[in-house]
């Protein structure tokens, strides 16, 4: 008898152990699991340090031929910019795939950056259309590329819809009945609307220097900016040239076309302008014109004509150096710099004044009959303590500058004028 319980206590405590064994195994390959689970929900921190966050399509449905609008958004964890090429992978309706765009972006450290890339549907390419997009280097090495829950679908369709197919005939109550249970089906998906364009010229100006010689070419720079929030396309612009005096004169010397411009972007526009040297001496209006025709619908309809910020100066003489606006320290150098082929004698001219009238507020360099064969003046120490005291004298911080030039039959001529800065060394108590 006692040998039977004893049997039984040891098969009791075999028993207790296998199950505690069991139950053990069971916690931890549950354990395993869980914490593989979460091992692959976390994604690892890519090596460029760049991923893209989100791809948003402009329309889920539009017509072949037209422009799908791209957004592309991009998170940069690292410390430092990095300049990225934004590619689309587009998978076509046939299941070819393609790679579309090349736009260049800086991705700022710390930040999302958005780039927009507009792709045109081919006219005869219709159904569905799946996009997604890659990040290179400027060097073409691939940094990141979109998963496949982050793709994005539409569709394109053809010019003419397809007709319905043959319906059964339905009567009274079971034909109202099938309309609201269609009408309770249909789900109607809005599309995302943009603003329009807004096509400005920010920048009308030269590449160098506002001041050329009769007959010269002056080189003239545009920036054009996209300021809406759709793309433009087959934008058509018109550059003028005008007498200031004689604004009603306006001779166009250049017409051509943008062909397409994203939202946001910039284009530099660069080209020569040669105004004829029968022209009158003195200065010219550059006017840059955008959709004369009125073709596009934008944001803002009243900022398409912008003029030069400064005028181009058209004379015998170009002056170089100092620039418009330029500022002198009171104790730096002073130099005053020009061209000129027709003219070999030269004098420089201070004033308060920008007409340089002849009174005491205007004063020469050098005085009198004398005259400069040179193309470069340096004021003396005398020259420019008189230039400071007409400053001070009249409460100002700045003066005109411009040459006045003789040839050898006597002839006189001046150049445009230039305002520039003289910083006052503050006075020691």
């Amino acid at each position: 008898m006692r040998k039977e319980i004893q049997n039984k206590n040891q098969f009791k405590l075999i028993l207790n152990l296998a199950l505690t064994i069991i139950i053990s195994t069971t916690m931890l390959g549950y354990a395993d699991r869980a914490q593989a689970k979460v091992a692959a929900k976390a994604k690892p921190k890519p090596a460029s340090g760049l991923t893209i966050q989100k791809i948003t399509i402009g329309e889920e449905s539009l017509p072949a031929g037209k422009n799908q609008l791209v957004e592309v958004l991009i998170k940069n964890i690292t410390q430092k910019n990095i300049p990225v090429v934004v590619k689309l992978v587009i998978t076509l309706p046939n299941h070819n795939i393609v790679t579309f765009g090349a736009k260049k972006a800086l991705s700022k450290s710390k930040t999302e950056t958005r780039v927009l890339l507009p792709y045109p549907i081919p006219k005869n390419r219709e159904g569905d259309f799946t996009v997604s997009a890659r990040l290179y280097s400027t060097g073409n090495k691939v940094l990141a590329q979109s998963s496949k829950n982050q793709s994005k679908f539409f569709f394109a369709y053809g010019r003419y819809k397809k007709k319905r197919g043959p319906q059964r005939s339905l009567k009274g109550k079971a034909r109202q009945k099938s309309s609201m249970e269609s009408a309770k089906r249909k789900v109607i998906v809005a599309p995302l609307q943009f603003d329009p364009p807004d096509l400005v010229f920010k920048e009308v100006g030269y590449q160098n220097n506002n001041s050329v010689l009769r007959g010269e070419t002056a080189h003239i720079k545009l920036v054009l900016l996209n300021d809406g929030g759709d793309v433009a396309t087959d934008v058509d612009y018109s550059l003028y040239w005008y007498y200031r005096h004689r604004t009603r004169r306006k001779i166009n010397f250049e017409k051509n076309m943008i062909k397409v411009i994203a939202p946001g972007e910039r284009k530099i526009i660069e080209l020569p302008l040669t105004i004829p040297d029968t022209e009158l001496i003195g200065e010219y209006i550059i006017q840059a014109s955008l959709d004369e025709a009125e073709k596009i619908k934008e944001l803002n309809e009243k900022n398409n004509t912008t003029l030069s910020s400064l005028p181009l100066i058209f004379s015998d003489i170009s002056l170089i150096f100092p620039e418009e606006a330029h500022s002198f320290a009171e104790d730096g150098r002073f130099l005053y710099q020009w061209r000129s082929i027709k003219y070999n004698q030269f004098k420089v001219q201070i004033s308060l004044n920008k007409d340089f009238p002849d009174t005491d507020d205007t004063f020469e360099i050098p005085k009198g009959d004398k005259w400069e064969s040179a193309k470069i003046i340096k004021p003396l120490a005398g020259e420019i303590k008189m230039a400071i005291n007409l400053m001070e004298s009249n409460s100002i911080d700045h003066l005109y500058w411009r040459v006045k030039a003789r040839n050898s039959r006597g002839e006189i001529t001046e150049s445009g004028g230039r305002k520039f800065f003289v910083k006052l060394i503050a006075a020691s108590e």
